[in-house]
């Protein structure tokens, strides 16, 4: 029988995408190796297998055959393929094997048309452009299709690679923690969100880059206005006011908004606390 993995045995990163063409040829892509197509699924399973035996560790793939049933595998260094447990299924629900004692690789098929399945990112050597920007396209395509969660995850792995690979104030490192914040935000951490945010327009602003700054500072600013709690909002708040004491916008007008609309949560947070009555108060 082949090797069944838990989730938690097999780090979620890197992982690998198979898509089987209508020509049978393989493509393969993810981190550790450039995507490419191949001509049998052996080479295909063999070009990741070697990823991993960099690694010392098996990795995951995800396989997509002709009728869309998809594959939740593990390829050891050794080119053994096994399977993820069902709990880390994704997509339809229908899986197939050959005969006993091996897992079937992934047989020839066309690629689903929900998102792709989404890698933490290239490595250091591949990090480029186009290779973050696609990899945050598929991001936004997860959140927009309600997998929020699983995007946020996925978009913490990516930005962490990027900053590594390219140094945390990179151009391209930017840009990608920019899609986190917005990842981040839309999963329903406003204040992470926000966090995230200031953290890319002061770094902008560090570099010189004064336009993309301002940019994200008001994406920032936008996002905690949306803070409903008083008392969140200001936590969050002080990291704004810090940001707009630097980016203070066109005659300072984003700096003073902030301050305004801080002391205006502040009174809110201490008239709900004076409401709660003295020995609540002060035990908050």
């Amino acid at each position: 029988m082949p090797t069944t993995y838990e989730p938690a045995e097999v780090p979620g990163w890197p992982a690998y995408a198979f898509v089987v063409r209508d020509s049978g040829r393989v493509a393969v892509s993810g981190p550790l190796l450039p995507a490419a197509e191949h001509p049998t699924r052996a080479s295909a399973v063999d070009a990741v297998a070697a990823a991993a035996a960099g690694l010392g560790r098996p990795v995951r793939a995800e396989a997509t055959e002709r009728d869309g049933t998809m594959w939740h595998l593990v390829i050891s260094p050794d080119g053994a393929v096994g399977e993820l447990s069902v709990g880390a299924r994704q997509g339809k629900a229908s899986r197939k094997r050959t005969a006993p004692g091996r897992a079937r690789r992934p047989d020839s098929g066309q690629a689903r048309s929900a998102p792709e399945p989404v890698t933490a990112a290239p490595v250091a050597g591949a990090v480029t452009p186009e290779a973050l920007s696609e990899a945050v396209a598929r991001l936004d395509g997860y959140a927009a299709a309600g997998r929020a969660e699983e995007a946020e995850t996925l978009a913490a792995q990516l930005d962490e690679h990027a900053a590594n690979a390219l140094g945390l104030s990179h151009p391209d490192a930017l840009l990608v923690r920019e899609a986190r914040a917005r990842i981040t935000g839309r999963a329903g951490d406003a204040v992470g969100g926000v966090l995230l945010y200031r953290d890319v327009a002061e770094r902008w602003h560090y570099r010189g880059a004064y336009e993309q700054a301002e940019a994200v500072a008001d994406h920032a600013q936008a996002l905690w206005l949306e803070i409903a709690d008083p008392a969140t909002a200001v936590a969050a708040g002080v990291s704004v006011v810090r940001m707009r004491n630097q980016i203070p916008g066109e005659g300072g007008s984003a700096f003073a908004a902030a301050v305004a609309h801080q002391a205006r949560l502040e009174a809110a947070r201490d008239a709900a606390a004076g409401a709660l009555g003295p020995h609540r108060a002060g035990a908050r």
